[in-house]
């Protein structure tokens, strides 16, 4: 059964769900969706290997963009960012290259980046067609080597308990 984590509203949090999806560094976008009627974005980011990705799911959108001007079979995301904007709000994008200073260009980097901003961010592992799977193990306890050097990281990954009925509608439907 596929386990679905939501996205801590906290620097740590973020931290996590980036670094134990190793930042999207060598994933593709292989499918958005946008579902008006659920009030929901979905984007299924296929890995290097063709045998799994992970599939985000924005829920509560307050905006997004699609990044179209690129070659898709050829261009892989070289990482990823994500933060809590001022108003609440979550912001991912598909750019590796942001910096403190780059706040300043957000609306900037807005206009040539693939980005989705949302009330709430959720998460799964899938196999290679994008349909959820369990997340294996080393997922949540990875280690590799780096430089002669053992590393082992351990990632605090919060499952999401809702109900999506309850959530997956649209902001006039919603009880707040």
């Amino acid at each position: 059964m596929a386990v679905w984590y939501e996205v801590e509203k906290s620097e740590n949090g973020i931290n996590h769900f980036l670094d134990s999806n190793w930042g999207f560094h060598d994933f593709r976008p292989e499918r958005v969706e946008y579902i008006p009627g659920k009030d929901m974005v979905e984007i299924f980011l296929k890995y290097d290997t063709g045998d799994q990705g992970v599939l985000l799911r924005f829920v509560w959108i307050k905006g997004m963009r699609v990044n179209t001007q690129r070659d898709y079979d050829a261009e892989w995301l070289s990482g990823s960012v994500a933060f809590i904007l001022d108003n609440g709000a979550f912001i991912w994008l598909d750019d590796d290259e942001w910096e403190e200073e780059s706040a300043l260009h957000l609306d900037e980097m807005k206009t040539y980046t693939t980005w989705v901003e949302s009330e709430r961010m959720m998460w799964a592992i899938t196999d290679g067609d994008g349909n959820p799977v369990e997340m294996p193990p080393d997922r949540k306890d990875q280690v590799w080597n780096a430089y002669g050097k053992r590393i082992e990281k351990h990632f605090d990954l919060k499952e999401f308990q809702g109900d999506w009925e309850s959530i997956l509608k649209p902001w006039y439907d919603r009880k707040r």
